[in-house]
């Protein structure tokens, strides 16, 4: 997916937040507030680079993440970018959740892309605990992750991209709705992974998304 983007337009920084990949021991403490301590990890790492302000992108999970990003960073984050990305979850989607938690009874497909950077137990562990955290998030948070609260603070330009095949993504106007600067983009045959599958239309409409806004954006800030 990196290898579609022009390496003469753009720098990638890649983190494994704490407990995943290579960021550990200790191994990942799923809990509510779990993104919001990411996105101080990575301020501070942007910071420390010397490569403020930034652009932050988030898939799935990492999208709540960038959500806190955006909401800490305030003028050191230039733009959001939330793919795949909820701020919310239903009772369609705490069953879904529910009925995936056990990971011995997923088909060897669906680890298998897991299972090249984590073992078995790891992935069963982590998993159930990340299921558990969605179920506390429905039953006592009204169905909200902390970052939704975020939204309505971001004053950046914010693009939203999801899959119309995707079964974990709420509408998307559940998030556009309470942002100020918000774009959606679909499409119309991506999952989840879309970036992924469809990583050509993934970078091109990123890229054209920063390259639209950062004029508008620097004409604001000096005040033009």
């Amino acid at each position: 997916m990196l290898s579609a983007y022009d390496p003469e337009a753009v720098t990638i920084i890649c983190i494994d937040p704490p407990g995943y990949g290579t960021s550990r021991p200790p191994d990942r403490k799923q809990e509510i507030n779990r993104c919001k301590k990411d996105a101080g990890y990575c301020i501070k790492l942007m910071e420390t680079l010397e490569l403020t302000p930034f652009v932050v992108l988030g898939w799935s999970e990492g999208g709540r993440t960038a959500i806190h990003v955006g909401g800490q960073g305030k003028t050191l984050v230039s733009h959001i970018i939330l793919l795949s990305t909820s701020t919310q979850v239903d009772f369609r989607g705490d069953m879904a959740f529910k009925g995936m938690r056990n990971t011995t009874h997923w088909l060897p497909t669906a680890k298998e892309s897991y299972l090249q950077h984590y073992s078995e137990e790891f992935l069963r562990e982590q998993w159930a605990a990340l299921c558990d955290v969605v179920a506390i998030v429905y039953r006592d948070l009204g169905g909200r992750f902390p970052s939704d609260q975020v939204l309505s603070s971001l004053k950046m330009p914010v693009l939203i991209i999801y899959g119309a095949l995707d079964r974990f993504v709420l509408d998307p106007k559940l998030m556009s709705n309470k942002i100020k600067n918000a774009r959606v983009e679909v499409h119309a045959r991506g999952g989840h992974d879309l970036h992924i599958k469809h990583s050509r239309w993934f970078a091109q409409i990123t890229t054209n998304f920063v390259k639209e806004t950062i004029s508008p954006l620097i004409a604001n800030r000096n005040g033009g």
